[in-house]
């Protein structure tokens, strides 16, 4: 977790990986990078969200200077918390009802993606697939040492 400066940070990783080699436990390591914001990231990562609320997200952050150049989020979402405020503002405030109660029935789950968008965070889906052929190989390798000792 590049942008992790609590529990997962270089440091606490190396000390970790160093006591594996210590103890010949195999390791992997799969940092987990920010993901950029585009008008179309909301709608493409969660399937029930429209393509209106995914691009007024976006626009919200921009607006409200939350992406850098690269449309990074610049702020934790977890320790900057205005960015409730300012995306889930009260529906007087948004013309589009439909959107606004599409983006209100989704809350729970952007409040959870955002904090992945950031890219500080313990354990994510987003390398998944690799960690889990990883955990397959290890297996696979240590049962054909374990068999062909018998």
């Amino acid at each position: 977790m590049l942008r992790d400066i609590e529990f997962a940070t270089e440091e606490r990783i190396n000390v970790s990986q160093q006591i594996f080699i210590e103890q010949n436990i195999p390791y992997k390591s799969f940092p987990i990078e920010p993901i950029p914001v585009k008008h179309t990231t909301f709608q493409h990562r969660i399937p029930s969200i429209s393509t209106e609320t995914s691009r007024y997200i976006f626009y919200r952050f921009q607006q409200n200077h939350w992406l850098n150049s690269y449309n990074y989020l610049i702020y934790n979402p977890r320790r900057k918390l205005s960015w409730q405020s300012f995306l889930f503002a009260s529906s007087k405030d948004n013309k589009d009802e439909a959107m606004f109660n599409n983006l209100n029935k989704n809350k729970d789950i952007i409040f959870e993606f955002i904090n992945t968008i950031y890219g500080e965070h313990e354990i994510s889906y987003e390398r998944s697939f690799e960690a889990l052929q990883w955990l397959k190989n290890t297996y696979m390798v240590s049962k054909n040492l374990t068999d062909s000792k018998k």
